[in-house]
Formats: C-alpha cells, sequence, structure tokens
C-alpha cells in the first residue's frame, strides 16, 4: 500500500484485510511507537484477533532489524533507481519489486529461501505467497476508504 501518511483506520483496515488471507495463530506484529500503531482502535482489534503486539523501544532500529534492512533495500534497489512520474507510476514499481522480492529472491535469514517458500513450508499458508494478493488488498483497502 503506497500512501502519503496513514491513520489508524487505515491500519485496522489493511490488517483485517491481510489477516483474512493468512495464518494468524501465535502470530507477532513487532512495530514502532507511531501514533497509527499505538491506538487503542488498532491495539483493540489486534486483542480480538488474537495477535501480539510487540512494541520498539524508542530510538532503537536495531530491535526492528529486519523491516530495517527491507527499507534499505527499498532505498537502494528502488527510490534510487527510479523516478516516479505519479503515485500510480510508482505503486506499479513497488508491486514489481514486492513480487520479486517475496516470490524469487532468496533470503539469507531464511535458509536461502524465498518468503513464499518459507511459508509455504512452515504450513503459513497453503498455496502460494503472491504479491498479487497485496495488489488485490490494495485495491479493496482503496475501495473501503472511497466509500467512506
Amino acid at each position: 500500500m503506497l500512501r502519503f501518511n496513514i491513520k489508524k483506520g487505515d491500519v485496522v483496515i489493511l490488517l483485517s484485510l491481510w489477516l483474512m488471507e493468512y495464518k494468524i495463530e501465535e502470530i507477532t506484529i513487532r512495530n514502532d511507537n507511531g501514533s497509527q500503531f499505538i491506538a487503542t482502535a488498532v491495539r483493540q482489534f489486534l486483542k480480538e484477533k488474537g495477535v501480539n503486539q510487540e512494541f520498539t523501544h524508542v530510538a532503537t532500529p536495531e530491535e526492528n532489524a529486519y523491516i530495517e534492512a527491507l527499507h534499505s533495500n527499498i532505498q537502494r534497489e528502488v527510490v534510487e533507481r527510479f523516478e516516479f512520474e505519479s503515485i500510480y507510476h510508482a505503486q506499479m514499481i513497488f508491486d514489481r519489486y514486492y513480487n520479486w522480492n517475496n516470490n524469487h529472491r532468496k533470503h539469507r535469514s531464511l535458509g536461502r529461501k524465498s518468503y513464499e517458500q518459507y511459508l509455504r513450508e512452515n504450513h503459513y499458508i497453503s498455496g502460494p505467497y503472491k504479491t498479487e494478493k497485496i495488489s488485490d488488498i490494495n485495491k479493496n483497502f482503496n475501495s473501503i476508504l472511497s466509500n467512506n
């Protein structure tokens, strides 16, 4: 999802769409202390879904090393390599990047497996993990927001 800013309602909608697609038993979501994540509505939603929520300590990006590494890769491999003509063009490039990153790129931290392969082998998903699902979520997300 590509947005200029994200509010707590956006987080609840996005998480609800994702949680419909993936196994959530015993899952923990780690996030920073941004206002959209510490909001009562988001915390209550996750609690009702049985999802544990962890917060990193303030000014400690090393506690979220995986996402920080992803952000570093995105900066180097996408942001610094492309000039985006519009937010729609950027969304297309990011969708293509995430498809490659999730389905084809071998990640050292996962034993040289793609995210898709790791999730399938560990029974978090039954079918292939495809970025197209993220695109579908984005479309649903945009539809929900435009109806509100």
